[in-house]
């Protein structure tokens, strides 16, 4: 990928990277002490609470950004301000009348929802699991709107406001929920895994009125700006702008409901077949709160990467694919899984390896660190389906990675019952959802080369990542042991020896890493610099490590009298 191209997709990508690995870093640090306050059992109420929420929001949410910004986009492009207009009002109208009928359907449906979750023992699932799916019930009525919003302003090309509603969401809702938390367990001295997990979910209600204050706060001059314009009535009807806008929103918002509903599989299942196999209902809800709040949670970190990545070459995709330029179609593919390695294969290696360190430091606890190692690679395969999902709708194929994600479901689903009866443990279904992965983002890459009709290998593209990963392992492993053997001999704070190990281990990782690939020159300097948020600190780092990498001083040239 040129230089050009490749700056133009991380400058597309820059904005996302921060506020969305902002979102993340504070969505991580919430675990810690709400953790602390509810419990591994309170954690495993809060999940189930969020599995059947998930899917509800992701209708409402996901599709509906793209296809408002498309469509405002394209009618701007032509002054149509009148259809701009009807566009905003119908589809807001529309969300809103979603928002009411789903609280309703999550309200009142939520005894039936709590039962599905233990049919063992469904007395004890309905008193623990109710509060908590009431209260995460009430961000169905300003969600849907955050994402109609959303749209309308990156319609205008104005990714600020929705960039930084992530991040004040995110922010208002973590301090809601530690404080909840706090005030209902140890002030009120309420139950600690049922009422404590109701408060902390109700922080994520708390977080969206924060998100949609801003967000209307950006829209408003907009919207005064244009009714100043004034405009003729639109030539379209209700309907007609209806079914433009869910033309687009609906394969998006299918494939943005894979990972609910995969997630409301293990809340329907985990705790079904943990009991099956003997463990109690009150073991079984602490070990799947382990596997979805500890152990997914770190996996899915990389993610956002992926993500900021995805919604740059998405556009850039489809233009080539426009243009009929096959070689920039496949110069973008291979740039984008290049990226997208070079950032998944060492987050593999540090979770399978210091498990154990960021267990303890970020959890206080052991249990869990186990299950975080056998997740480890899914931050690999997850990564690569959803990279792999963007390129496929920049191709115009909105629907094949539907369609494979929810055949990754299905064999997760299978896995996961086989797996969990077969070891007894948690872990069959950690295991079951990398397999999961593993179909979906393989069926995804085949249709990558077929529809894009590009020729590379991935097994060639991720070899240098997975051979520098693997020295990373092996230095990370004699790193972590003489560690801990020398820090605990020094302090007797069990977590700050932890905390200290994760973080000099993982640091020293980091640049043994970056040297590896840098020096073996598997990236170029321009790829370095089109790296999103870091390019630059990539490319000064280079130029230390690598003669190949430093810029050539221009000659001086002796002109004669």
């Amino acid at each position: 990928m040129s230089r050009t191209d490749s700056s133009s997709l991380a400058r597309g990508a820059s904005l996302y990277v921060v506020c969305v690995a902002l979102a993340k870093v504070l969505g991580l640090v919430w675990i810690i002490p709400v953790t602390a306050l509810i419990g591994g059992a309170g954690l495993g109420i809060y999940s189930n609470a969020y599995s059947v929420y998930n899917i509800l929001q992701q209708l409402a949410t996901s599709g509906f950004p793209l296809a408002m910004g498309k469509l405002v986009s394209e009618r701007r492009a032509t002054d149509d301000r009148a259809v701009v207009e009807h566009i905003y009002r119908v589809t807001m109208r529309s969300l809103l009348v979603f928002s009411v009928i789903a609280f309703l359907l999550m309200w009142f449906g939520a005894p039936l929802f709590a039962h599905l979750i233990s049919f063992k023992n469904p007395k004890a699932s309905l008193a623990q699991n109710v509060p908590s799916i009431h209260a995460v019930s009430l961000m169905l009525l300003v969600i849907p709107a955050m994402s109609g919003l959303r749209g309308y302003l990156q319609g205008f090309q104005l990714l600020a406001a929705p960039a930084y509603s992530q991040t004040v969401e995110q922010l208002f809702r973590v301090i809601a929920m530690v404080v909840g938390a706090y005030l209902v367990v140890n002030r009120l001295g309420m139950s600690k895994s049922i009422d404590g997990a109701a408060a902390a979910t109700f922080g994520g209600f708390v977080g969206g009125v924060a998100g949609l204050i801003l967000l209307i706060a950006a829209v408003r001059p907009i919207r005064r700006a244009e009714r100043a314009y004034g405009y003729e009535e639109s030539p379209f009807r209700d309907g007609e702008i209806l079914r433009m806008v869910y033309r687009l929103a609906i394969p998006v918002s299918l494939g943005g409901l894979v990972v609910p509903i995969a997630n409301l599989v293990d809340s329907w299942t985990v705790t079904n077949l943990l009991q099956t196999v003997g463990q109690t209902f009150q073991e079984a809800t602490t070990n799947y709160g382990i596997l979805t709040r500890q152990a997914m949670y770190l996996v899915q970190l990389p993610m956002a990467f992926a993500y900021a990545i995805g919604v740059a070459v998405l556009p850039t995709v489809s233009s080539a694919k426009a243009r009929r330029d096959q070689a920039k179609v496949q110069e973008s593919i291979v740039f984008t899984l290049r990226s997208m390695f070079l950032i998944s294969f060492p987050t593999a290696a540090v979770l399978l390896v210091l498990s154990r360190p960021i267990n303890e430091s970020i959890f206080g606890a052991s249990a869990g660190w186990s299950i975080i190692s056998t997740v480890s690679f899914m931050s690999i395969f997850s990564s690569l389906e959803l990279i792999s999902t963007y390129i496929l709708q920049g191709l115009g194929k909105m629907y094949r990675p539907v369609r494979n994600m929810f055949i990754g479901v299905a064999v997760k689903t299978l896995f996961n019952f086989v797996l969990i009866l077969a070891l007894h443990s948690v872990i069959g279904a950690a295991l079951a959802t990398t397999i999961g992965y593993l179909f979906s983002s393989a069926l995804n890459i085949m249709a990558v080369k077929k529809y894009g009709q590009a020729h590379f290998s991935v097994r060639r593209i991720m070899l240098p990542f997975l051979v520098a990963s693997l020295f990373l392992v092996m230095f990370l492993f004699v790193v972590n042991l003489l560690l801990h053997m020398g820090l605990t001999s020094l302090l007797g704070e069990k977590r700050l020896v932890y905390v200290l190990q994760f973080l000099i281990a993982s640091g020293l990782g980091a640049i043994v890493y970056l040297f590896l690939i840098i020096r073996s020159g598997t990236l170029r300097k321009e790829e370095l610099r089109s790296v999103p948020g870091v390019g630059r600190y990539l490319v000064k780092f280079g130029q230390r490590i690598n003669r190949n990498q430093r810029p050539t001083q221009p000659t001086r040239t002796r002109h004669r009298r």
